[in-house]
């Protein structure tokens, strides 16, 4: 995705205060490409926002776990500029922000600091935009990277903290390609090679406790989704994210990973 720096042109010495500056694979969209697209897709507002999974470790090292949900929150509510808007599309002011988040005004301070000293948020004027390098919305060719399904982190958002949300965040460089594992090594193409991350391995990785971890693990839902499964093999227990909250390839999940989530899903209702 596109970073935005200041260049000077070296044949007319004109400086460009705010130049787009493209990654391989990343493509440019004018804005009438925008509209017409929105167009096609009768207006309604986007299914998924997009994480650049091999950067988003600078965002976890500099921004609290509490933080990193309302981060994960606000995606839902980024446009192809990546601003960040209001259903009515005008942009998020601090108070519409405050009333999105369902927070008071020394939250919101002391969050837009911390994510606009990280680098992760960036304040333009009136608005507030998404750094790219982290989150931004539309179409990529790069594989390192996971979407996030807007509507079902927006009904998340209602059941689960924002400390919670954040957890879930730290996970996102973690997940495989093909299987939504939670892994070692997301980028291994052999699922043959896949090397699952214990509930231990979580605990070090997210700097939690071994107990809250495993609560978190079995327990975050909303509605009747939970939003992980866990695999039992022999005495190892691995963990998957729920599909249809995350995932990282084109189209439907595979059979496979479908039924594990809606079993899981029809257990609960049975049991409500």
């Amino acid at each position: 995705m596109a970073q935005y720096k200041r260049l000077i042109d070296p044949t007319t010495g004109e400086i460009h205060e705010r130049t787009a500056v493209l990654a391989d694979g990343d493509r440019v969209t004018s804005a009438a490409q925008r509209e017409a697209y929105a167009k096609i897709h009768n207006g309604r507002s986007a299914e998924f926002t997009v994480t650049q999974m091999r950067n988003i470790d600078e965002v976890i090292e500099r921004v609290s776990d509490k933080h990193c949900g309302y981060l994960l929150y606000l995606q839902c509510f980024v446009n192809y500029d990546a601003i960040l808007e209001n259903p009515d599309k005008s942009a998020m002011s601090r108070e519409d922000m405050m009333r999105t988040l369902k927070i008071g005004r020394t939250t919101l301070h002391h969050f837009l600091r911390e994510t606009t000293e990280a680098g992760v948020i960036e304040e333009e004027g009136d608005k507030y935009r998404l750094n790219p390098r982290y989150h931004f919305q539309g179409k990529t060719d790069n594989t390192a990277v996971i979407k996030t399904f807007v509507a079902k982190v927006k009904e998340l958002y209602t059941e689960v903290n924002a400390k919670d949300l954040g957890f879930v965040y730290k996970l996102l460089p973690h997940i495989h390609l093909e299987t939504n594992t939670i892994c070692a090594n997301p980028y291994e193409r052999d699922v043959e090679n896949t090397l699952p991350l214990t509930k231990e391995d979580i605990a070090r990785l997210t700097n939690i406790t071994e107990k809250s971890v495993y609560t978190k693990l079995r327990n975050l839902r909303f509605g009747d989704q939970y939003v992980f499964a866990e695999v039992i093999y022999g005495k190892s227990r691995y963990y998957k994210i729920n599909p249809f909250v995350f995932y990282r390839r084109s189209g439907q999940p595979d059979a496979t990973l479908r039924e594990m989530f809606s079993i899981r899903n029809n257990f609960a209702k049975r049991a409500s």
